[in-house]
This record gives structure tokens, sequence and C-alpha cells, in this order.
């Protein structure tokens, strides 16, 4: 028994629905189109019937008696029960996920598989239909009328599919689908995209909700209407905006942000502002060179720890702001480097760059216990009308040695 139909037959026990796949031969499909726009990942029978009916055992030995080197796939939606988010981080798929996340709520653990391009399938139970729909640029749900590649089916690259490990369903059963993925996707089934979540941090939600309570008004989750406490309102003509911190009356013709509501309210604006450009965190030695410029992703869940770092409070344009970050690899995932700058994560590097520095990491930690480089913090500007920025971070290094600058207590770039 070849290991695709061990796998094929034991995804069958489950309860999954499989049906074959084209499969990889000599580095192309074995569909025989040298164009083929989806190598590997198409089948090899007419599956459509499989998306209400389950195949079967003697359908699922047929198929790889007669095509062996035939991938594995899952016909994704109720006939399976199973839904699984398609993370692709050549779309920038890793950091959609994390500004979904940041807006909706975190994923719970659940099976986890890594495709053979570099990505990531996140597999939930599916327990009412669901329709497949693109939640953000690289974020795709497969759910009804779905159909994915299951480890361990070889992608064109020459990788194999495989589960994470620890984290294949034996190990982690499947969480159910979390219910804002469903809303989401219903959004995106009808409008082919999901709500960017607001750029403000939950420490200055909870301020703006504060400075509305002494204006009188309770403010609810969400866009809502009230009664513009600014002049005489009969009818609800003030909307405010509680995740993204910013008001409008249509009566009185003024709104902002946090900065505007408080000068109506008659309040100074207290508080220090950091300088639009410093440094922000411990003076670190650094262990890495090189001045490649990388963007680091997740910081959008890291608002607070970014908008604390940098003072506080925000600057009308923004902050640039230079540190030494901390790189800390994750010792399961190679493909994984979460950024640190002091005590504080504000994120993880792209993919396809930690899999690239994964082995100058490693040597900067084994010869120095800590692999650091310079770091800057950008973006969070407030401009008082409610245009408001989120934080970003950037790191510097890149393919080249590893380098001590123990001498310089700023840091630099090591070289």
């Amino acid at each position: 028994m070849t290991g695709r139909l061990a796998a094929a037959e034991a995804y069958l026990r489950a309860g999954w629905t499989v049906v074959p796949l084209h499969g990889i031969v000599a580095g192309r499909c074995t569909c025989g189109r040298e164009d083929c726009p989806s190598p590997g990942k198409h089948p090899r029978v007419r599956w459509r019937p499989y998306q209400n009916e389950p195949s079967t055992l003697e359908e699922v030995r047929s198929w790889w008696r007669r095509w062996p080197e035939a991938n594995v796939g899952i016909v994704t939606g109720t006939v399976s029960g199973v839904a699984v988010v398609d993370v692709d981080p050549r779309n920038d798929g890793d950091r959609a996920l994390d500004e979904l996340e940041a807006g909706y709520g975190p994923l719970p653990d659940t099976a986890i598989s890594l495709t053979g391009g570099g990505g990531e399938h996140l597999w939930f139970r599916l327990d009412e239909p669901v329709p497949s729909a693109l939640l953000a640029d690289g974020v795709e749900l497969k759910a009804e009328g779905g159909l994915v590649v299951a480890p361990p089916s070889r992608h064109v690259s020459g990788g194999i599919y495989r589960w994470l490990a620890g984290a294949d369903p034996s190990r982690r059963p499947l969480a159910p689908l979390p219910a804002w993925i469903a809303s989401v996707a219903a959004g995106s089934f009808r409008r082919g995209a999901g709500t960017p979540p607001p750029p403000r941090s939950d420490a200055e939600r909870e301020a703006f909700a504060a400075a509305w309570a002494r204006a009188g008004i309770t403010l609810l989750p969400g866009d809502n209407y009230y009664r513009c406490p600014f002049h005489d309102d009969e009818h609800p003509s003030l909307h405010v905006d509680a995740e993204g911190c910013r008001w409008y009356c249509f009566a009185c013709r003024i709104g902002g942000g946090i900065g505007a509501l408080r000068r109506r309210l008659g309040e100074p604006d207290v508080g220090p502002r950091r300088p639009r450009r410093g440094w922000v965190g411990p003076h670190r030695a650094v262990t890495l060179s090189g001045d490649l410029e990388l963007q680091v992703v997740g910081e959008s869940a890291h608002q607070d720890e970014l908008l604390e770092l940098t003072g506080g409070r925000r600057h009308p344009g923004g902050v640039e702001m230079d540190a030494v970050a901390e790189l800390v690899p994750d010792e399961e995932r190679r493909s994984r480097i979460e950024v640190w700058i002091g005590d504080r994560l504000v994120g993880r590097l792209r993919y396809e760059d930690a899999a690239r520095l994964r082995h100058l990491v490693d040597a900067a930690v084994e010869r120095y216990g800590v692999a650091t480089c310079r770091a800057q913090i950008r973006g969070g500007w407030d401009r008082g009308d409610g245009d408001v920025g989120r934080f970003g971070v950037v790191v510097f290094c890149g393919p080249g040695r590893v380098a001590y600058d123990g001498g310089r207590k700023g840091g630099g770039d090591g070289t």
C-alpha cells in the first residue's frame, strides 16, 4: 500500500470525502499540459458528485491502484464536515490573516498542514453549510464546493504537503470553524472581500469610550447613531465608530477622532508626546549584520504594544523610531520567526524571509545566545480628523555573515 493510499484511507475513515488529484512526475503535472494552471491540484475524476455524496473505500482503492502517483484531495464542506483556511504568504496571506484576527479574534488551536509551496492549511470542523470565499488577499476559505490538497501530496516545487509536528488531526482535533469566519465568508461571498479591521488599539478605544461617557453617552460596539450632546438633538444625528474611534455629527457638521472630541469637551490635550524620531526600547548589541529592509507582519495584532513603545500618544505625522529587535525562531516551524522589541512581541517575519534567514538566526543564537538586528517603528499617525494610521515595523538584516557589535551600545548594523 502506498503512502498516499494509506493516507486516503485514513481520511476516509475520519469521515472525509477523498478524490484523486493529478500528481507531479519529473516536475510536471500528470495531466500532460505544459501550461497547466494548477499542477498537481486538479482532480483526475469528475468530482462534482462528491460534493454531495462521499466517496467509498472501493473507489479510493481502485483510484490509487490505477494512479499510485495521484495526489490526495479532500472535498471540503458539509459532505466531509471540514473547512480549510488556505493561507498563501506569496500573496501576503500571513499578514492578511493577522489583520483579520486582530479585528475579529484569534483563531483556536486546530490541525495545521504545511503546503509544499510554503503556505499553511488550517483545518476546522464544519457543522453547517458555509460558502467557500476569499476572506482577504491571500486568505481563502475552502468550504462548500471546495477542494484542498492534503498530505502527503507532492507540490510542483518538489515540496511535500505534511502535517505540522504535533498538529495532525490525531494529536490536535479539528476545532469548530469560528463564527466570525463564517460571517466574513458570507459577506465576502456577496462583496468579494472581507472587511479590514480598524487601526485603533484597545487602549485608544477605552480612552475614546471614556471620553464619550464624560459627554453622557455610553458607546455600543461597532457603528451606531446617538443623540448629539453638543446641540439640541431630537433625532440621532451623531455617528460614532467605536472601533475606529471616529465620530461625526451631521447636524453640527463637526467630527474627528479622540483629539477633536477632547477639544470639543474643553479638555486639555494631556500627556507627553514622544518626538517623531528617536529611540525606543532598550539599547542592545546587534548580532546580525545586513541592511536589507524586511517588513514585519502581524504587527496589526500588537498595536497596543507599539503605541506604548512609542510613548503612549500618537503624533500627527506618525513616528520613525529606531530600535534593536530580537528575532526568536520557532523550534518546530522553520518558517516562523517572531520579532520582539524589549519585552514586547510586535510581529513576525514573512514566511519566505524567515525561511531564507533561518540559518543566520540559528547561527547567531548558537554563538551569542541571541539574534538581534536593527529595527524601526513607523506610522501610527493621527491627523485629528479621523485619519489614523497603523504602526508598522521593519527590521534590517539579510544574507551575510553573523557579526557581533558588542562595542556600540546604540546598535548599528553590526558590520
